[in-house]
């Protein structure tokens, strides 16, 4: 590590706290080492106020923490479980009565990673809309070729007589340009309809004019 004096801008104090604490009790995790209770508040406590157990004195050495003597908000045991979590997820986790923004005096890397972390989830939550649009648009378009399908059918059955009533049945289902090119591919079944206007290519009346009629 550098030292604070060598560096661009010193780590606080607090801050070298923290990551020599975290590397002490790696280390000793590494190596076998029987740790006490809560070793990273101890380790963290030590490097800032020389004294391994947690203290009023020792809190306020923390910047954004001032405990008046006979104040401690919580038993001195929940400051130090908190502090040990605390220091254990190098800040991701922030239990009480520790202050939230502690994580950014000790961890300021922390606000980086939260920022990453929600726009990760707001891609994955874009990302899941958009597939779920995708699926719907895929469902519909399904849907209407299985009318359209369900329509040519039908109409392969029917006859100039009866074409009224096929087309009153699928023209709120089936769109108007569909309905119009099924009757024109249909009426080519019938002589009587050959010279009709309404079927021709250039023709702009209506599906429901062509089927009237016929």
């Amino acid at each position: 590590m550098i030292p604070s004096s060598l560096a661009l801008v010193p780590l606080l104090p607090e801050r070298q706290a923290a990551l020599k604490a975290i590397a002490i009790v790696e280390h000793a995790q590494q190596r076998g080492t029987r740790l006490a209770r809560h070793p990273y508040a101890a380790a963290f406590m030590k490097q800032l106020s020389g004294m391994s157990r947690i203290s009023v004195q020792g809190l306020n050495h923390i910047r954004g923490i001032y405990l008046r003597p006979r104040e401690k908000r919580a038993p001195l045991p929940e400051w130090e479980s908190a502090l040990d979590t605390f220091l254990r997820t190098a800040g991701d986790v922030c239990p009480l009565p520790l202050p939230g923004e502690l994580a950014l005096i000790l961890f300021p890397e922390i606000a980086f990673r939260r920022s990453e972390r929600a726009e990760h989830a707001a891609k994955k939550s874009v990302s899941r809309i958009v597939r779920r649009e995708k699926l719907a648009e895929d469902y519909r378009a399904r849907q209407l070729e299985n009318r359209i399908c369900q329509a040519e059918t039908e109409l392969a059955f029917r006859t100039p007589d009866t074409l009224r009533g096929w087309f009153t049945a699928w023209c709120d289902f089936v769109p108007e340009h569909d309905l119009k090119n099924m009757i024109r591919a249909w009426s080519r079944r019938f002589l009587s309809l050959a010279g009709l206007e309404t079927l021709q290519l250039y023709s702009p009346d209506a599906a429901c004019d062509v089927a009237w009629e016929i």
